[in-house]
């Protein structure tokens, strides 16, 4: 491997062994990491009249409880987006 070659050029005979580790773990999103991860916008809704609660995380699609303007629904979708397994979003009333 490349990796091996510049470790080796640049560390010399202080690198002893190289091995290649896995992470074989695959983490599924949970309601309380998007929950946590909305913490830092709540002040701001709150603010425009609005709360958001997630209620499921499963096979792609995140359930939530909002009630607000649509502009920051918008966002609040967006960003629990950003987690890589959700790929819906779905507003409940």
């Amino acid at each position: 491997m490349g990796i091996e070659r510049v470790l080796k050029e640049k560390f010399g005979d202080a690198v002893k062994d190289i091995r290649q580790v896995y992470d074989d773990g695959i983490s599924e999103t949970t309601v309380e990491a998007v929950n946590s991860h909305l913490d830092i916008l709540r002040p701001a809704i709150k603010n425009y009249g609005g709360g958001v609660e997630i209620l499921s995380v499963e096979s792609g699609d995140c359930r939530v409880k909002y009630v607000g303007p649509e502009s920051i629904g918008t966002g609040i979708k967006a960003t629990i987006k950003k987690f890589p397994d959700i790929v819906n979003v779905v507003f409940t009333g």
